[in-house]
């Protein structure tokens, strides 16, 4: 469905993502504009293609179902599309910024089967229509601060809780990403050369993980956050900056079903200088809270369920500029071992955090939202549970602790190495809603042990490269691939275990 064009001026209450002196340029975007002419339009964006091939994926079906089949179904797909950003600037102080995907298509060699709840279930060719309009606002760097009013993306710390979808992971792509309709202000109360900075905004959520403005669902959102950033080069360049965000939600689904919580995020990122000056270290943490209600999620036995849930990522690493960089990240989200009890528990990180390729962006992802399209299936009772929408996970890490280590070494001025891991247990029960309504106990995904907890481990590895051309044009293409020993975790019924799993995706674009 292409978005109106209108749409990118409805305002309500959120997070200026951006801020007066700390904002940074996004990948491919525009930079600096020449000083002296009175407007200056730049068209940055970019072309991708990618071919992937995942092995068999198995998946647990409705007992005696004849629509489902025991596995994804799919196999090979193919992705294209172009991403644009073009910026105007109007003198010094105003900015209109444009971003929109044309053409985002998929053709796979076979529709993801039993999964169609999912956000992105790869089962149509264009699945944001041919145009997506993703952001487009008024930027206004007024004396007393920064002013913002239109369609906006939204990310706050390490991109846990809230992600723009614009950052570009080491391994996959960018997805997804928090949409809202915006007007924010941000300032520096204690004077223009002060280090701190608070914003307060409102938005109309026009789509995440939870929302789509478009099939109905409508929430509306303030927040207030504070933050201490520092940036300073001497000899050496040094960077800090510590924060914190409160947010309030009202959601009302489509359906007529509601969800009213508050966020809470701490987040810090910190970067030194290494004692020689040829590189830098770099730490960032965030810790979110999330507690409220909603019944979206009714039952016979609860008609409102409490929510409460915790997440938390931390990174560590060294980089130098054009040798290489290292990074240790480990994050950890809550889970809900009791579907039954009224309380809500699992806290699922945005999907647009990649960790990985495979474990989670894939099989868990997909595991999920067969349990959800179960538990709505007509063949199962008369009646589909609620709230199974909200089960999906689009690929964001949920109820799991996880370590993931990985590097990127420069082979050559155009070619880079890169390699992770993925270490990844769950931090309670790994318990499918579904298989407690179907057999009256907890399960897991597949039907084995649910107390099981092991998820396994990934090994990814990628070759990148880039090559510029003249007019500011890159030609960039390599190909990453992933392997999963699955845990037991992800055990069938009778301990069988699944099969090792194998991902591979050849990567071809060009940015300008």
């Amino acid at each position: 469905m292409t978005r109106p064009w209108v749409g990118i001026f409805i305002c309500s209450f959120t997070l200026l993502a951006v801020t007066r002196a700390g904002a940074q340029p996004r990948s491919g975007g525009a930079q600096a504009e020449p000083e002296g002419a009175l407007l200056q339009l730049r068209l940055p964006g970019e072309l991708a293609l990618r071919q992937s091939a995942m092995t068999t994926l198995p998946l647990e079906v409705t007992p005696g179902s004849r629509t489902m089949p025991p596995s994804l179904g799919q196999n090979l797909w193919f992705e294209s599309w172009i991403r644009m950003r073009p910026r105007l600037s109007i003198g010094p102080r105003f900015r209109v910024q444009f971003s929109f995907d044309l053409a985002r298509a998929v053709i796979a060699d076979q529709p993801a089967a039993g999964v169609s709840i999912e956000r992105e279930p790869r089962t149509e060719t264009l699945p944001y229509g041919a145009l997506d309009l993703r952001t487009g606002y008024l930027e206004w760097d007024a004396p007393v601060g920064l002013f913002r009013v239109g369609q906006q993306g939204f990310t706050w710390g390490l991109g846990m809780l809230a992600n723009d979808g614009e950052q570009r992971p080491l391994f996959g792509d960018y997805r997804h990403g928090d949409l809202v309709e915006r007007v924010a202000f941000a300032t520096r109360p204690m004077g223009p050369h002060s280090s701190i900075v608070t914003a307060v905004a409102g938005d109309l959520v026009y789509r995440d993980r939870v929302t789509r403005l478009d099939r109905g669902d409508v929430a509306v959102q303030g927040v207030l956050s504070l933050f201490y950033q520092h940036h300073a080069c001497v000899e050496r360049c040094e960077e800090r900056r510590v924060g914190a965000l409160l947010s309030y939600r009202d959601l009302s689904f489509g359906n007529g079903r509601m969800l009213r919580v508050w966020a809470a995020d701490l987040a810090a990122r910190w970067r030194w200088p290494t004692p020689d000056g040829s590189g830098e270290v770099f730490a960032g943490v965030e810790a979110a809270l999330v507690a409220g209600r909603t019944d979206a999620a009714e039952t016979s036995l609860q008609r409102t369920h409490e929510v409460l849930q915790f997440g938390a990522l931390a990174e560590l690493g060294i980089a130098r500029p054009g040798r290489y960089r290292v990074v240790l990240e480990g994050g950890y989200s809550s889970g809900d071992r009791n579907p039954l009890d009224g309380r809500q528990g699992r806290f699922t990180f945005n999907p647009s955090h990649r960790v990985g390729l495979l474990l989670f962006p894939e099989v868990l992802q997909w595991q999920v939202a067969r349990s959800a399209e179960i538990a709505r299936d007509p063949e199962l009772a008369a009646r589909p549970a609620n709230g199974a929408s909200l089960l999906t996970t689009q690929g964001g890490v949920a109820n799991a602790a996880y370590l993931y280590p990985q590097g990127q070494v420069q082979l050559g001025p155009y070619l880079d190495l890169r390699a992770a891991m993925v270490i990844g247990v769950s931090s309670s029960d790994v318990v499918d809603p579904s298989a407690v309504q179907r057999y009256g106990e907890a399960r897991n995904y597949r039907g084995g042990d649910a107390s099981r907890r092991d998820l396994g481990l990934e090994v990814d590895l990628g070759l990148e490269a880039r090559y510029p051309l003249e007019q500011g044009l890159v030609v960039q293409g390599g190909v990453q691939g992933a392997v999963l020993f699955p845990g037991r975790a992800l055990d069938a019924a009778m301990g069988q275990p699944m099969p090792r799993m194998g991902l591979l995706t050849a990567r071809v674009g060009l940015s300008f």
